[in-house]
């Protein structure tokens, strides 16, 4: 049999030829199947959530022939799945941003029809991403600490299997902290010793920093030290250890013993792998423990030295707000006393200009008496 190419007994031209065979062969080949997407600390995976825990997914990653593997939640960034609303998709990146009015405003327009149709897996996404606006929005403010709670516990009770649950506990020691009860906060914070191994040494290092915030030096130094030699055997054991490493550093400066903090802070320093330049997290800690390089040299009376380590954080590792602005504050203070006034006044105005709202500025802002 021969095609007869003519359409109401015209000949067809060969410029339609070219769309028409696309046309056909996208007929003809099988659709691109839909993914559930899953972003680790190595990078992105697409494939299909075959199952949940606490303390890991099951992903059956594309183009495996049928094997599974179990990512543990410590090594999770963050889970989008292919048959969620991409309203809650949406909210959920906004989240990550800390843009939370914004989120709380795209995640309302969610239907109540298309959470019933929505599996039991979805409907736990959009229940956790509207815990966790509520409860970071109220860490973030200092308002409605209640209400923030009462949304991450409310979460907890009914999705006892959400692979997000350690990070609601955690945060619901954050909003307990916040609201003036450490007890309870150290209670949950505790909790997270249960989940992978990354996390014990988590728990650890969130209760030393607890028992530091109240003022409980020595025995915050002891329980972060603990912390800081835990065997770790992947990587984000290791920044875990690498951060109560830091605090124990800060407590060691509070104990007036700051030499003893510079020799701490330069051997993690000489023993932390560079991070890719899209390491987010990789580089904020660097910066992190730049800045208390260089509060342990100041309070070591190495004001030089101190300087370097900064200027360090300032022209090196700057992503992490809180270390970069304590940076700038500290550098227009030493510029200062080097009598350089020009780079003096133009770290305040970085300072003012790019963190306005943080205890650093504020400083700024005190008398002088």
């Amino acid at each position: 049999m021969t095609l007869n190419c003519r359409i109401a007994s015209r000949p067809i031209s060969r410029a339609w030829l070219l769309p028409l065979g696309c046309l056909l062969l996208g007929w003809l080949s099988p659709p691109v199947a839909a993914a559930d997407r899953l972003v680790t600390s190595e990078g992105p995976l697409l494939g299909e959530v075959v199952g949940m825990s606490p303390e890991a997914v099951e992903f059956r990653e594309q183009g495996s022939k049928g094997r599974s593997q179990q990512i543990p939640v410590d090594a999770i960034v963050t889970l989008s799945l292919q048959s969620e609303p991409s309203r809650v998709t949406e909210a959920r990146q906004l989240l990550e941003q800390g843009e939370f009015e914004a989120a709380a405003a795209v995640l309302a327009e969610v239907t109540p029809v298309e959470l019933e149709v929505a599996s039991a897996a979805v409907r736990g996404e959009h229940a956790y991403v509207t815990a966790a606006i509520a409860g970071r929005q109220a860490v973030a403010t200092g308002k409605d600490l209640a209400g923030g709670l009462a949304a991450v516990t409310d979460f907890l009770d009914r999705f006892s299997r959400s692979i997000h649950r350690f990070e609601l506990i955690e945060l619901a020691g954050d909003l307990e902290l916040a609201a003036g009860r450490p007890d309870a906060a150290l209670a949950s914070y505790r909790q997270l010793a249960q989940g992978p191994p990354s996390l014990a040494i988590r728990a650890a290092r969130r209760e030393g920093e607890t028992l530091l915030a109240l003022g409980k030096t020595a025995e915050a130094a002891a329980v972060l030290s603990a912390a800081a030699k835990s065997p770790a055997s992947d990587e984000n054991s290791r920044r875990e250890r690498a951060a109560a490493s830091i605090g124990e550093a800060s407590c060691l400066i509070r104990l007036d013993r700051p030499a003893e903090a510079v020799t701490q802070i330069r051997r993690l320093l000489a023993t932390m792998e560079p991070p890719a330049a899209a390491d987010k997290e990789g580089q904020q800690q660097l910066g992190r423990a730049y800045a208390m390089l260089g509060r342990a040299l100041l309070a070591n009376h190495q004001e030089q030295d101190g300087l370097i380590a900064y200027l360090t954080v300032d022209l090196v590792h700057s992503s992490d707000p809180e270390s970069h602005a304590e940076a700038l504050y500290r550098l227009q203070e030493l510029w200062d006393q080097g009598r350089y006034p020009q780079r003096a006044s133009e770290a305040r105005r970085r300072l003012e200009a790019d963190y306005p709202e943080s205890a650093w500025a504020a400083r700024l802002r005190r008398p002088v008496h």
